[in-house]
């Protein structure tokens, strides 16, 4: 046993964050330029290997820097794995994989979502979304909750060719530097989670027979010495998938083309000299034998024809636990994954620091001991699977049930094509609380939301959020989309073309192609003419004046009828007095009449993100209500493509998911079809499907079969989110108090206590 106690290093709390050297006084200045370089204590660089950490990249004790990337996870299907190897195959320089699993931190994020808390929200709200914070937390210390990252290490004269090779093989590479870079490096040696450091920080770590104790908190470095015979796509992702802190690294150093093939045909002759021999003796060659000679004589030939390579491949496993029983289990655990494959790790007795060595982002194998693979195997390995969804930003959308992490990101962040959100899914499946419970932790952090509601399932929730609730058609709570404010010819001409579309559903019928026109030309002539633009009614008269085709007839029921209250200013100004939610409940309204008064409340929405773009959330429940109409389904279409322009994020919903993924070339709307709106949405939630809707789905989003399989009987709150060309299947959490506003009601007294988070129900 033998025990080490040093400062990992003194970083003075300056303004600029200035890395310096352990003494202060004999600080220097190494790298490129000024830029400070982390001077660890001298125990820690014996412990380690580690000289120092420069802003670019560590250097080790015997003076190689390297440089360390960051690598986003893929999906992992046989198109990346082909892509991997093909990327490997032109890699001339030893690199090293290195996966590290830890608790998430989540602190900045809560330290973000208090920032952008309104002030103006009610105290149940208020409530709610500290309750989110708290949830958060929670999740910190949640057993199986783990935070993945991928890295590639390598020396860093070889940095641009590494990240070249990488971003062939379709990944995301951000190299790491400075503040990111330290954090890695430390938490690394001391396991854990990469945070904020102290300004003085010590660690003591003692190296025991099986294990490292470093701060109370154990670790466990094994090797694979004995590989299995072949490696299955997912070798990795299985053991990743145990759900222990884990860092796992993969060490390849190519082998020249010469040299392998020279190593092959010694090996095929020995094999084929020890054959003759054997059947000279009367005897039969081993399965064993005849099944090595066919591989070796397989991969000579691949290798002589550049379709394949060899590797020296390491492969260490450092485990972490708070205990030793855990650390116990946790090695069973992996040790019977390698086992069920007929592989072996090695438990590396008096050899923990050598494997810990492995382990670190050095371009070190410290274990020594090496395994010839070819390419393939290599490949199959692919340790960047699966993928997370998980920047840090934005609000918690649910738990990834396959990477064990948190599911967090930020539509309006402009890393996304979109802000955009469908939800496709069954009646009962929790659709509408996945919905209510995203609105609640939007405005949480200032987003303003609009429903579009056509049961009136929202309004509750909006009046509890210190929200509103309109009723288009209701006298006083009318709304104006011909009001148009904006001077820009290109906007003033979208615009034109959503009210025509709007008035072709709001006489309920496909007009001809002569009142086509001239309702197009009554819209432009109204706006050239009306400096004030001010609204339907002022539109309607000068339609009547000039009206050839009737068209102010068709109209006559919004101008006079029992329509009227529906295109007026008799209502409250959403600009002028925007609240954070905004429910127009529609329930009031006959089904027939729903789509051009859902129109109408898309259309008042649009007006007030083209005024006043920011942060927009707009929640059409229902919408193919407004598809089957193919003047609704353009219009749809087209608000989904504009949206971006504006920061709105258009959210709609369905349950009618076979009639909104069909093609109806019936009424021609091919082009502007619910497929069309798909493709226009950066993110799609399917909930639980029904079994008469499965076919379709999966044709549509390109699903497998245990997917399929899955979405058949996922639980209540379950699904499976499309996002960034990946699949993320997520629970939906919520916490008591939010459940409590969701399901709300009139009079109701709120009674929630801090408890175990809830799943989505319905």
């Amino acid at each position: 046993m033998k025990t080490l106690s040093h400062r990992i290093w003194r970083t003075p709390p300056t303004a600029d964050d200035s890395i310096e050297a352990l003494d202060p006084e004999k600080s220097e200045s190494e790298g490129s330029g000024d830029q400070p370089v982390v001077k660890l204590s001298p125990e820690l660089t014996l412990c380690f290997m580690l000289s120092h950490v420069e802003p670019d990249g560590p250097v080790r004790l015997d003076g190689v820097k390297l440089s360390v990337t960051e690598l986003m996870g893929l999906e992992l299907d046989e198109a990346k794995l082909g892509a991997f190897a093909g990327a490997l195959n032109a890699c001339d320089f030893s690199l090293q994989l290195l996966v590290r699993q830890h608790p998430p931190d989540l602190r900045r994020l809560r330290r973000n979502l208090k920032i952008a808390e309104p002030t103006q929200l009610p105290a149940q709200t208020r409530a709610a979304a500290k309750s989110s914070r708290r949830l958060l937390r929670e999740l910190e210390a949640r057993p199986g909750i783990l935070d993945r990252r991928f890295y590639a290490i390598c020396e860093s004269e070889h940095a641009s060719e590494l990240r070249g090779v990488l971003a062939r093989a379709g990944l995301a590479v951000h190299p790491l530097k400075d503040d990111s870079l330290r954090r890695l490096v430390v938490a690394a040696a001391l396991g854990g989670t990469p945070t904020d450091l102290d300004p003085d920080v010590e660690a003591t770590a003692q190296v025991n027979r099986t294990e490292l104790d470093v701060d109370g908190r154990l670790q466990r470095s094994l090797h694979l010495s004995k590989w299995p015979r072949s490696l299955a796509p997912g070798f990795l992702q299985q053991l990743m998938s145990i759900g222990a802190p884990l860092d796992l690294s993969l060490q390849l150093g190519p082998i020249p083309p010469a040299q392998a093939a020279r190593q092959l045909e010694w090996q095929k002759v020995r094999f084929e000299s020890a054959r003759s021999m054997t059947l000279r003796r009367g005897k039969s060659l081993s399965p064993e034998a005849e099944i090595a000679l066919e591989d070796i004589s397989r991969l000579r030939d691949d290798v002589q024809r550049g379709r394949e390579r060899l590797f020296n491949a390491s492969l260490s496993v450092t485990l972490h636990a708070e205990s030793a029983e855990s650390l116990d289990e946790l090695t069973q655990r992996a040790s019977a994954h390698f086992a069920a494959t007929l592989g072996k790790l090695d438990p590396l007795p008096f050899r923990q620091r050598e494997g810990k060595l492995s382990t670190m982002p050095l371009a070190l194998n410290g274990v020594g001991a090496w395994r010839t693979l070819d390419t393939s195997s290599v490949a199959r390995c692919f340790p960047f699977s699966p993928p997370d969804l998980d920047t840090r930003s934005g609000a918690l959308y649910g738990i990834d049930l396959r990477a064990c992490a948190p599911v967090v990101y930020d539509p309006w962040d402009g890393t996304h094509l979109n802000a955009n959100t469908a939800v496709l899914a069954r009646s009962g499946s929790g659709k509408s609380f996945a919905t209510k419970l995203g609105v609640l932790r939007g405005v949480s952090r200032g987003v303003v939301a609009y429903v579009i509601d056509p049961e009136g399932e929202y309004a509750d929730l909006a009046l509890a959020a210190g929200g509103r609730v309109f009723s288009p058609g209701v006298p006083g709570q009318g709304m104006n989309p011909f009001v148009v404010g904006t001077a820009d010819p290109e906007e003033l001409l979208q615009r034109i073309g959503s009210l025509r579309r709007l008035v072709e559903v709001m006489v309920g019928e496909r007009l001809s192609a002569e009142r086509r026109a001239a309702l197009d030309h009554a819209l432009a002539s109204y706006y050239a003419q009306s400096r004030e633009r001010s609204g339907f009614r002022d539109f309607y008269r000068f339609l009547e004046r000039d009206d050839p085709e009737g068209l102010a007839k068709l109209l006559r029921p919004f101008k006079s009828g029992s329509l009227k209250h529906l295109l007026s200013d008799d209502g409250d100004d959403l600009l002028k007095h925007e609240a954070l939610v905004t429910v127009f409940d529609l329930h009031l309204l006959e089904p027939e009449l729903r789509p051009a008064a859902a129109m109408v409340c898309t259309e008042t929405v649009w007006s007030a993100a083209a005024q006043d773009p920011k942060p927009r959330l707009l929640v059409v429940d229902e919408v193919w209500s407004i598809m089957q109409h193919p003047e609704g389904a353009a219009f749809m279409v087209s608000m989904a493509k504009r949206a971006r322009k504006h920061r709105l994020g258009l959210q709609f919903i369905t349950q009618d998911v076979q009639d909104l993924l069909s093609e109806d070339t019936s009424r021609t709307i091919t082009g502007h079809s619910g497929r069309a709106l798909l493709q226009n949405a950066a993110f799609k939630l399917l909930l639980q499907q029904d079994a008469a809707a499965i076919s379709t789905v999966g044709d549509a989003f390109d699903l497998p079969t245990d997917l399929r399989r899955w979405l058949l009987s996922c639980p209540r709150g379950d699904g499976l989110l499309l996002a960034q060309g990946q699949r993320f299947p997520i629970r939906i959490e919520a916490t008591p108090e939010e459940t409590d506003l969701i399901e709300w009601r009139p009079g109701q007294q709120t009674t929630s206590t801090p408890n175990t988070p809830q799943k989505a129900s319905s």
